[in-house]
Formats: structure tokens, sequence, C-alpha cells
């Protein structure tokens, strides 16, 4: 009886050294993060979402996930790596949260968690007060919005929510994206557009690439006169992950500079919501996905 006693005590200490062995791995979904409290909480709100579809999901793995800021605010990209390694984490996946690459997801990430070395890009982030992260801890990083269906499927639910009467509209895709990169934002706004026409009764878009300061109006009004030869109806939508086209037509006064349009007859619709916090559900399902895959890849 001792001796089995002994046995049995001896195979839970080996179990229990084994367990500890196993790989632990983290998720971190990385947004830019901004000093405006309306844009953080959309995005801070994601991980209670994600986690509970983590806890649920078939495909298990991730033993500890937060959402993480790359800039302003905490949590920042090194305060939540830090909280990883406190929790055992052996290995983290980071995900940027972002529409398509960028110096943001091409160089300050990959510099910040330590997978890159460029010394300029490190300057302008130490002058920024950014904390670098220092660990051994291998870090993967995932793919943008761009490299998936995310963003096409988040742009039709917005526009459904808009639509009356989708064969009688105009939708017009505005976006803000890096100069550096134009090719991928130029193909991202092409495919978004390809796929509102081939999942609805829209016959009519546009997009273009907008800055968000003095000229937005100067910008937007041709776009929209060229609309408006098509259709009665304009839906306004904007490709960000929680800013919104309404504000900035309200701020740079667009009801009064597009008076011409709508004393003829036009209705122009500008949507008062980003990717986030009204397509949360799917950008969350998309979190799920992409760590899946990670996931297998490394079996």
């Amino acid at each position: 009886m001792k001796n089995l006693r002994k046995k049995l005590l001896a195979l839970t200490f080996i179990l229990t050294i084994v367990g500890s062995m196993q790989a632990k791995n983290a998720l971190i979904v990385i947004a830019h993060g901004s000093p405006m409290p309306s844009w953080r909480k959309p995005v801070l709100d994601l991980e209670p979402i994600v986690r509970q579809k983590l806890a649920t999901h078939p495909v298990k793995g991730i033993d500890y996930m937060r959402v993480a800021l790359m800039e302003y605010t905490e949590p920042s990209v090194a305060t939540v790596v830090k909280d990883c390694l406190k929790q055992g984490a052996d290995t983290i996946f980071a995900l940027p949260l972002f529409i398509a690459p960028s110096s943001h997801t091409e160089e300050d990430l990959p510099n910040i968690l330590g997978m890159k070395y460029n010394r300029y890009v490190r300057e302008e982030l130490a002058e920024e007060n950014t904390e670098m992260v220092h660990t051994n801890v291998p870090i993967v990083m995932g793919p943008t919005f761009y490299y998936s269906y995310v963003l096409e499927k988040t742009m039709l639910q917005r526009v459904k929510a808009m639509s009356k009467d989708e064969a009688n509209e105009a939708v017009v895709f505005l976006a803000h994206g890096d100069p550096e990169r134009i090719g991928f934002w130029n193909m991202m706004l092409e495919h978004v557009q390809k796929y509102i026409k081939d999942n609805s009764k829209i016959t009519y878009t546009d997009a273009r690439q907008i800055e968000m300061g003095h000229d937005f109006a100067n910008e937007l009004l041709p776009i929209l006169k060229r609309a408006a030869q098509h259709k009665k109806r304009i839906l306004v939508q904007g490709i960000y992950l929680t800013s919104d086209v309404k504000r900035m037509a309200d701020r740079h006064n667009m009801q009064e500079k597009q008076a011409e349009l709508t004393k003829d007859g036009v209705e122009i619709v500008y949507s008062n919501e980003g990717i986030l916090p009204a397509s949360s559900d799917l950008i969350a399902n998309w979190v799920i996905e992409e760590t899946t895959q990670w996931l297998k890849s490394k079996k």
C-alpha cells in the first residue's frame, strides 16, 4: 500500500511538472490609441467580447488575452506584454487592429515589440515616450484587416443599416491611410466597392482617401456631385475604426456647402458609425479566426 501511495505521489508530481511545461499562449489585440475616451472605449470593450468567444470556441489554445494601445494612453503595448508574462505566457500572438499595412504595422509595432530594429523609428518612438518591449518570449505578429474579408463585411453591414432602397442609392466610402503604402489602400477601397455591389442592389459606388483636415469639404463635394448625377440618395460611410463621417461633415459645415444638391432633391446621409462599436461582433470573430489559424500553424 505504501509503495502504491509513493507511486501515485510521484505520478502526480510528474504530471504537475509536465503541465507547467506546456506552452501558454497569450493573445494581444493592438489598436492605435487615442487621447479621446470616446475612441478608446469601443476598442477596449472588445476585450470581454473576445474573451467570451475564446472561452466557448471549439479550438482551444489561448490562455490569456488583452487589448493594448500603441500610443497616447494605457494600457500600452509594453504594459500588456509585461502582464502577459506575469500570467506565465511563453508565446505571444500580437494582432494589429489596423485597416491596412502602414508605417504603424510595418515599422512602429515591430520595433516596439522587439521584432525589428530600426534606430530611426526607435528615435521617433522615444520622442513620444513609447516604451519598448524587452523579452526573450517569442512574439508573432498577425495580419491587418486587409488580408481578410472583415472590412467588406463590416461595410456591407453599415450600408444595409443606412439603406432604404438599395437600387436607387449611391454609396461613397471615405478613408484615410498611409500615403507611403497607397497601393494597399487603393486595393482595399476597390475590394470593398466590389463586395458591396456583389452582395446588394447597389450599382453606383465611389471611394476616396480624404484628409480629415480643412480640405475635407472641398475634396468631398465633387464626389457628391458626381454621385448625384446617378442617384438621388447618397450614403456616405467612413472606413475608420471608431471615427464617423457625420461628425466630420458637421464639423466642416457640409449641410451648407452641399445646399445646391439638396435643393435639387438629393438626400445625403452621413453615417454616424465607424467599424466599432457597431460591428464589434464581426471584429471579434475576425480576431478568433486569425488566432485559430495561427494556433493551427503551430501544430
